[in-house]
């Protein structure tokens, strides 16, 4: 009846012992059943009370030794429904529509329309409320519910709520796909994560409610930023993007100009139009650092009307159309490291590529021979290598490691772990470019575990071309393959075909492939040409050809550089890694975030890397408020790692912070730093109090939902009738804590003592 049957045992005492007690109960009833024959009882009775004194022993084994059975079966259950009701500030919003507040409203609704009882009486619905993040609640407690939260975040809440739902279902019993989610919200998301892409990942569809909204009257313009994504650090001269996310009402059709100040000064401008309908639009703007240091950038809308969120904290304070920002611009050369065998094309163009760039400073080695190498140099470099690398210590001093076409086989006892540590732990940067050695690579488990694709074998014989190539989607959104400025549209639409490729198997789970071939494929899809991934602290760009100068000799490049000059000097800078080696002691500054909102903390953690132990080493250090004044800062060493020390302070107002930091060894001062970081001004949950009702039927439309039209129920039955699926569920029956086996007990020995009584036996 249950094929999966299984039984787990937790004895009360060792099993030796209860198997000793058992026989030891057992040659009592042999005893006493001879007794009974002695004493000429009828036969028939004597083999009934021994086999009822069996069974006794049998169970009172049996509850010695605790079991406990498990087994599975097929059960119908439907997907799960998680109901998220938005609880931030924004949700109390008063209105003629909304008298009593958006969250009561739409509760009221969700009551009138009878969708809550029929929501509630399914088994597997689950009920959250939210704001930056998610937490259980029940039918019953809805009308308890006060918004408050001080910011909404719909793609943290909904993994929030998954996670609650995946930790409270048994571990052995699986996930029921096809779930459905119910998100109940005014549309204002100011969270990091998209809540589409979290939804797509946990196989989740998202239905949407706006609260009502008032019907009549022309909303006034209004335009907000409501983000700004930017680097923390960008080399000085290097193309530098931000991407600034709108939103506006009321803006249809008027040219407005996005603008990007440093100080006083205009360095950038993107004109931009909205479309009739548009309320939300995403740009981005680019621009070349000048001048190395900490910078406070800031990002005006000029046409756009003057509006300032409400209450304001501070003067200095950002308005609904105004953002302030740090970014940290960095002067000082990368130090790249090239490892090639011979003198191939790739080499030779990318070689030109570095020298040319005065952003970078070039040491190769080019093997001839056994273990002997030709080393090529430009005299300005900062690392001086007066032979092979032969540790972690002599690699140290290089940002950015280039391999080739490199034989792994010449290459010192632990070069492959130096070169992985450096990229995990201190933040290097790796490229690797295909060519015959790169089946090699599959012996050097180190380096294979930083690629951002799995090699196979056949990886180091190429697929000869031409092969057409062309840039995915995800590549064309990182900073690889942005378009150079002034160039038309689809700049990389039409890039020239390379020899040949040494193609990896797939991607791993976390990588971005980049490039990928027009018509070559494999199992898992079309083979991956270029492709690249964060590990640890450090990023890694794999390049599967040696013919990528191809697109130097016949790309487009009338006026301009080539498709393979921007590839590559937007490659490297976005590459960069943050921690440069600066001399023999370096502080690296880092807080736990990018962005902070008045009352958080802060956590700073500053590492003190150096070639030679430093004794007795301390970090001394001063936050600079907006408004002028300093701030020391207590740096505590972390006893789990040496050479880090933590601090933290609470912010108090909005503007930039800027963290001046010093290590002090044998009372000299042996490596400093700067860094900035940006305070936001309290939430903007009130900034704009209008109903995103478009960004609520996007999220709805790109996970495959509905959005709930209150006078259309079509639209919420497939929240009221999903279907149930077959599910293999554990079912586990302990027979001790539910009292089976002691009341079999106690039962077996009432109707022995009812027998002898009944029958007079002694």
């Amino acid at each position: 009846m249950f094929p999966s049957l299984t039984i787990s045992w937790m004895p009360v005492l060792p099993v030796w012992l209860i198997a000793l007690l058992t026989l030891a109960l057992l040659a009592l009833l042999g005893r006493g059943s001879l007794l009974l024959a002695q004493k000429r009882l009828p036969r028939r009775w004597i083999i009934g009370l021994g086999a009822l004194r069996v069974a006794i022993v049998a169970v009172f084994a049996l509850c010695l030794l605790q079991p406990i059975v498990s087994f599975r079966r097929t059960v119908p259950e439907g997907p799960p429904v998680l109901v998220l009701l938005d609880a931030s500030l924004s949700m109390g919003v008063k209105d003629a529509a909304a008298p009593s507040g958006r969250l009561a409203e739409s509760l009221r609704w969700l009551e009138q329309s009878g969708l809550k009882n029929k929501l509630a009486a399914r088994p597997n619905t689950h009920w959250f409320a939210f704001d930056s993040h998610a937490r259980t609640t029940a039918p019953a407690d809805l009308a308890t519910l006060t918004p408050n939260g001080a910011t909404t975040r719909y793609g943290e809440s909904l993994a929030d709520a998954w996670e609650h739902y995946r930790q409270q279902r048994n571990a052995d019993a699986p996930l029921v796909p096809g779930g459905r989610v119910l998100l109940v919200s005014d549309g204002r998301d100011f969270g990091t994560r998209d809540v589409t892409e979290v939804a797509r990942q946990l196989g989740l569809v998202v239905d949407t409610l706006a609260p009502a909204s008032a019907s009549g009257g022309t909303e006034p313009a209004q335009l907000t930023i409501a983000q700004v994504q930017a680097p923390r650090r960008v080399l000085l001269g290097a193309e530098s993007r931000f991407s600034v996310a709108l939103r506006a009402t009321g803006l249809a059709g008027k040219p407005l100009t996005l603008q990007l100040r440093d100080g006083d000064k205009l360095v950038a401008t993107q004109p931009l139009t909205f479309a009739a309908n548009e309320t939300e639009k995403r740009v981005s703007v680019t621009f070349r650092p000048e001048e190395a240091g900490l910078k406070e950038y800031q990002i005006t809308i000029d046409g756009a009307p003057a509006t300032a969120p409400a209450a304001a904290p501070a003067a200095d304070a950002d308005t609904a159309n105004t953002h302030k920002f740090s970014v940290q611009v960095v002067g000082t050369r990368n130090e790249v490291l090239f490892l090639e065998d011979n003198w191939r094309w790739e080499f030779k163009f990318l070689r030109r590529i570095f020298e040319d760039d005065p952003s970078f400073t070039l040491t190769a080695f080019l093997a001839r021979g056994e273990n002997a190498f030709v080393q090529l140099a430009e005299p300005d470099r900062r690392t001086q290598a007066t032979g092979f690398p032969q540790s972690r210590a002599e690699l140290a001093g290089f940002d950015t490691l280039v391999i080739g076409s490199a034989d792994p086989r010449r290459w010192p006892r632990g070069f492959a772990r130096a070169v992985q540590e450096l990229v995990v732990e201190e933040g290097k940067s790796l490229i690797v470019i295909g060519g015959p050695n790169l089946r090699a690579m599959l012996a050097q488990p180190p380096i294979a575990a930083l690629l951002p694709v799995e090699l196979s074998p056949e990886s180091g014989t190429p697929l000869p071309g031409p092969v057409p190539v062309r840039v995915t989607l995800e590549g064309l959104a990182t900073p690889f393959f942005s378009a150079p400025t002034g160039v038309p549209g689809g700049y990389w639409s039409a890039l020239p075909p390379v020899d040949q490729i040494y193609p990896p198997l797939r991607k791993k789970p976390a990588a971005t492939a980049l490039v990928e071939t027009e018509k070559l494929a494999n199992t898992y899809g079309k083979l991956i040409l270029i492709a690249e991934h964060t590990v640890g602290r450090g990023r890694v760009l794999f390049v599967g050809t040696d013919t990528l100068w191809k697109w130097q000799m016949t790309g487009a490049a009338a006026d301009g550089p080539t498709p393979y000059q921007v590839f590559w000097q937007q490659a490297l800078r976005a590459l960069a890694p943050i921690r440069q080696s600066t001399g023999n002691v370096n502080l690296n500054l880092v807080p736990d975030r990018s962005r902070y909102e008045p009352g958080q903390t802060v956590v700073l953690r500053a590492d003190v890397q150096a070639a030679q132990s430093l004794p007795k080493a301390r970090v001394q250090a001063q936050v600079t408020l907006p408004d002028g004044k300093q701030l020391p800062l207590d740096f505590v060493p972390d006893p789990a790692a040496p050479g880090s020390f933590t601090a933290r302070f609470e912010t108090t107002r909005a503007g930039q912070h800027k963290v001046a930091a010093t290590v002090i060894a044998d009372d000299k001062t042996a490596a400093d730093a700067l860094i900035a970081f940006d305070v936001e001004a309290g939430s903007a949950e009130l900034a704009d109090t209008r109903i995103n009702d478009a960004g609520l039927r996007r999220i709805a439309r790109d996970t495959g939902g509905q959005h709930l039209d209150r006078a259309d129920p079509a639209t919420w039955r497939a929240l009221e009738s999903l279907e149930k699926v077959p599910v293999v569920r554990v079912q586990t029956v302990d027979l001790w804590n539910r009292y089976a086996l002691l009341l079999l007990l106690s039962a077996l020995l009432g109707i022995d003592w009812l027998l002898r009584l009944l029958r007079g036996f002694a």
